[in-house]
C-alpha cells in the first residue's frame, strides 16, 4: 500500500467529517503513504507526502496516480459511479471504500437516477465502514453486513499553541474569565422538527443553573451560520432573543466557526454537552473525553466510553447530570474514565487486508 485517495471535505470548514478526514490523511503520512484528498474546499496543501485537489481533478489524476486505495467520506454517488466505471474500464487495481458517516436519508425516497446509482455503487464498493451501530443496521437492509466495519471516526487531535490563537480575541477573552466554562458544538438544523444539536436545550440548562447561583459560562461554538436556510435563520433569530430575555448575554457566547478547531476550546473548558437528538458518535465527545473533560451526551447512539448519559430531549435528565457533574468537579470526587482510543489503527488494518 503505497497512495491513498481520499474524497471528502477537507477544513476549512471544520466539522466532524472534515476533522476526520485531515486527521486521517496526516496519520497516513506519517506512515509514509502518499495521500491525496480530493476536495472543494480547504486551504491548498503541496507536501511531499500530502495534496489537496479539486474533486472533479480525478478524472484526470485517476489515470495517472496509480491508487491502491480509494476511499469515500461523501455518499456523493454520481462521483462514486464515475470512478468505478473508469476503474473497470481502463482496469485499474484500486478497492474501494465508502464511510458512513451519518445515514439519515432513505435510499427509498431517492429519484430514478439516484436510486439507480445508489444501487450501482453499492454493488460495486469493496468495503463499507459505519461510524455508528444505526449507520450500520440500515446500511445491512442493502448490503451484507459481512460487508461492513463499524468502527468510529475518531482520530486522537493535536494542539499547537496557535491553534489557541487563531480563536477571535472576543473568544479568548470569554474563555479566560470563566471560572467554570462549559462548551458546545453544533448548527442550526432540525431532525424530527427538533432541534437537532440541541441549542435551544442549552439555553434552557444556562437559565436553570444560572437560577440556582451557579457561576457557569457556556460557549457554543457554531457551525454552518452562512448556509442557513430561512427557516433555519428565523430559528437561530430566535435562540438569540431567548438568551437577552434570560439576561445570560454575559453568560453565554455563540462563537459562529469559520476557520478554526474545537480541540483548544475543550482543552480550556470544564464541562463539554451535547445534547443532540440523532448522532451516530459524536467525535467532539470522544475529544473532550481525551482532553480529560466530562461530556455529557444523549442517549441516540452508542457513545465513547466514559460519557455520561441523559435522556434525549430531557431537560429534567440532562440538568441532574450536569449538577452531579458541577458538584463532583467542586468537591474532587469525580471518577470519570478518561481513556478512549481513536479508530486509525483499525482502519489502516482495512487499508492492508483490501491490499494483500
Amino acid at each position: 500500500m503505497k497512495k491513498i485517495a481520499l474524497f471528502g471535505t477537507y477544513p476549512p470548514p471544520y466539522g466532524g467529517r472534515s476533522i476526520h478526514v485531515k486527521r486521517l490523511a496526516k496519520k497516513l503520512t506519517e506512515e509514509n503513504i502518499d495521500v491525496h484528498v480530493y476536495s472543494n474546499t480547504g486551504d491548498p496543501i503541496n507536501t511531499s507526502k500530502l495534496q489537496l485537489r479539486k474533486t472533479k481533478s480525478i478524472l484526470f489524476y485517476i489515470l495517472k496516480d496509480r491508487y491502491d486505495i480509494v476511499h469515500f467520506h461523501d455518499r456523493n454517488f454520481k462521483l462514486i459511479f464515475i470512478v468505478i466505471v473508469l476503474s473497470k474500464l481502463f482496469n485499474l487495481k484500486f478497492k474501494t471504500v465508502l464511510t458512513y458517516h451519518s445515514f439519515r436519508d432513505e435510499p427509498a425516497n431517492y429519484g430514478l437516477i439516484e436510486g439507480v446509482l445508489f444501487k450501482y455503487c453499492i454493488r460495486n464498493i469493496d468495503q463499507f465502514i459505519c461510524v455508528g451501530l444505526k449507520e450500520k443496521e440500515k446500511l445491512s437492509k442493502f448490503v451484507s453486513s459481512n460487508n461492513i466495519r463499524l468502527l468510529t471516526s475518531y482520530i486522537h487531535p493535536h494542539e499547537d499553541r496557535s491553534d489557541f490563537l487563531k480563536l477571535p480575541e472576543s473568544v479568548r477573552l470569554f474563555i479566560e474569565k470563566s471560572d467554570f466554562l462549559i462548551s458546545a458544538n453544533g448548527n442550526i438544523k432540525f431532525y424530527n422538527q427538533e432541534d437537532l444539536y440541541g441549542i435551544d436545550m442549552l439555553i434552557e440548562l444556562m437559565n436553570e443553573l444560572t437560577k440556582k447561583k451557579y457561576n457557569v459560562h457556556l460557549l457554543i461554538a457554531l457551525l454552518g451560520v452562512n448556509d442557513h436556510s430561512k427557516e433555519e435563520q428565523k430559528y437561530y433569530l430566535s435562540l438569540k432573543e431567548r438568551i437577552v430575555s434570560y439576561k445570560l448575554e454575559n453568560k453565554i457566547k455563540i462563537f459562529e466557526v469559520e476557520n478554526t478547531e474545537l480541540f483548544p476550546i475543550l482543552k480550556r473548558s470544564n464541562l463539554f454537552v451535547r445534547p443532540t437528538n440523532t448522532d451516530s458518535f459524536g467525535i467532539s465527545v470522544a475529544e473532550a473525553i481525551y482532553a480529560k473533560i466530562p461530556a455529557i451526551a444523549s442517549d441516540v447512539c452508542k457513545r465513547p466510553s466514559g460519557t455520561l448519559i441523559f435522556e434525549s430531549r430531557n431537560m429534567l435528565k440532562l440538568m441532574q447530570v450536569t449538577e452531579k457533574v458541577i458538584k463532583d468537579l467542586n468537591t474532587n470526587n469525580s471518577s470519570i474514565d478518561f481513556e478512549n482510543s481513536d479508530g486509525f489503527c483499525d482502519l489502516y488494518k482495512i487499508y492492508e487486508s483490501l491490499t494483500v
